[in-house]
């Protein structure tokens, strides 16, 4: 079988590439260097949610939901260490990917069925909009989805690519630092 693309070779990058990939060593980013110049604006927007007003729970709490939804074994390989480091048992990642809603704390429950929502009807409804301004600011409401929005694309870029996994996690260290 024939890949569909052939990664960007770290041997073959311009100075230019080599700057967004060393601050981002991954296959995503060896995938999105294949484009003209959205490389660095796509990592540093999922890097300017680290700084943004969501807790590292929510944020994986978000980008565990889309993985499950959009089947992206690659971003859940990238963010599973992320979401046991913000507190997260195995239960509660499970919880989370399965939509038990019974299981999750009210707020918990009322953010997956938004992302569930905003993935699987392209828009929140009037129930899972309200239901979440219960437990969150608008603002918090606008960067849960633009998050959510920038996870499914990111699974998409993934999945139509069929970008391989990658051998070993990527770093997060210098993600805020891409421009």
């Amino acid at each position: 079988m024939t890949d569909r693309v052939t990664l960007t070779n770290v041997a073959d990058m311009t100075a230019e590439q080599r700057e967004v990939y060393e601050k981002f060593q991954s296959n995503l980013t060896r995938a999105l260097l294949l484009t003209k110049g959205s490389a660095g604006p796509h990592l540093a927007l999922g890097g300017s949610f680290t700084v943004g007003l969501l807790s590292l729970l929510d944020r994986e709490v978000i980008v565990l939901r889309v993985a499950k939804l959009r089947d992206s074994e690659f971003e859940r390989l990238l963010h599973y260490p992320l979401a046991v480091k913000a507190g997260l048992t195995d239960t509660e990642i499970e919880d989370i990917e399965e939509g038990r809603f019974e299981e999750m704390p009210p707020s918990r429950a009322a953010l997956v069925r938004y992302v569930d929502d905003c993935i699987l009807q392209h828009k929140a409804g009037h129930d899972a909009f309200w239901g979440l301004r219960e437990h969150y600011s608008q603002n918090e409401v606008a960067e849960v989805t633009h998050l959510a929005g920038h996870s499914a694309m990111t699974a998409m870029f993934l999945a139509s690519l069929e970008i391989p996994l990658d051998q070993d996690i990527a770093s997060w260290g210098r993600l805020t630092e891409v421009k």
